[in-house]
């Protein structure tokens, strides 16, 4: 790799200034949100990149700024949903994005690929996607039927749902009336002080018994999960469980050579492995009439086409 150039600094600094300069405009002619507040939300990325970035490193779960975010411009700009989910996408999709750009970077160096090669395919990737993905967004909502509700299904767009929620809940409500001192929810604050004592022990027991149990506890991979929950359904966790037991614990206790070669790809090549099978399945079998056996002749779970969260009706009162 060192027979290839590296890309050069002023790269990335006239394409941050270019991204800046848009952002401040658009923001400003859409009146999404005052223009020091994307100020603001370039920060929050700048000061969390890294030390988040070292967690990801480590254990491959990247904790989310969605809270932190939403909290900030909550008090800052109370009762405007657009601004704070404008704030959450500056200020948390940058940091993600970032570290998205680092991790195929690196696997880019692992293909012996040209750093500057990398640079200008990402770029041009990332601009391509852009169109593509908001044309698919335009076409979708005007094809599909009652698409985002029950419906719909199987759009139900249970993510979008979330962020939508997260709008009202941190935006139009703000957090000052949702946890403040007469709110129900106000002990909920403290929660940010656990989270914030909670490693130092851990650290503690560490450092005195190097050899025990404690090595293995880490604190913020423990609790990071948390921020998935709300969107995911919860069998996926069990899956994720056996899978990182099976690789990180017995393959790489017993396996060592082979996980030290392989493990890595074996990941990369199963998130592209799912990527392409959900597209062959959707233009597969989405029309297609499939076998009937048992089990699949019936909803089994009313709570299963839409996660569990759409389809939740209120108990009639007594």
């Amino acid at each position: 790799m060192r027979r290839y150039e590296e890309v050069p600094h002023w790269w990335y600094v006239v394409l941050f200034v270019l991204t800046f300069a848009t952002s401040i405009a658009v923001c400003e002619v859409y009146h999404m949100m005052p223009w020091y507040w994307v100020v603001v939300a370039t920060v929050v990325p700048l000061v969390f990149t890294i030390p988040i970035g070292i967690i990801q490193a480590v254990s491959n779960q990247q904790p989310g700024l969605n809270v932190i975010t939403e909290f900030l411009i909550g008090y800052g700009m109370p009762g405007n949903p657009i601004a704070n989910v404008t704030f959450k996408v500056y200020g948390y999709i940058t940091m993600t994005q970032a570290l998205n750009l680092v991790s195929d970077l690196k696997l880019g160096h692992y293909m012996k690929i040209p750093p500057r090669h990398m640079f200008v395919v990402q770029l041009a990737g990332t601009v391509l996607a852009s169109f593509i993905e908001l044309g698919v967004a335009y076409w979708l909502m005007n094809t599909v039927p009652n698409i985002c509700t029950p419906e719909g299904y199987p759009f139900t767009c249970i993510s979008a749902n979330t962020f939508y929620s997260a709008s009202v809940l941190w935006g139009l409500i703000g957090p000052s009336k949702l946890f403040g001192s007469s709110s129900p929810y106000h002990p909920v604050l403290y929660l940010f002080f656990v989270g914030a004592i909670l490693p130092v022990p851990v650290w503690y027991l560490q450092r005195r018994y190097p050899d025990s149990f404690w090595k293995h506890i880490n604190v913020p991979v423990a609790i990071s999960i948390a921020g998935a929950m709300p969107p995911m359904p919860s069998a996926s966790i069990v899956n994720w469980f056996i899978a990182c037991f099976v690789f990180n614990y017995l393959v790489h206790k017993y396996r060592n050579t082979w996980w030290q070669r392989y493990a890595f790809s074996l990941s990369a090549g199963l998130d592209s492995g799912l990527a392409i099978s959900g597209i062959v399945q959707f233009g597969m079998f989405t029309k297609a009439k499939m076998p009937q056996w048992w089990g699949a002749d019936a909803e089994h779970c009313k709570l299963a086409s839409s996660g569990g969260f759409l389809n939740r009706v209120a108990a009639p009162a007594s």
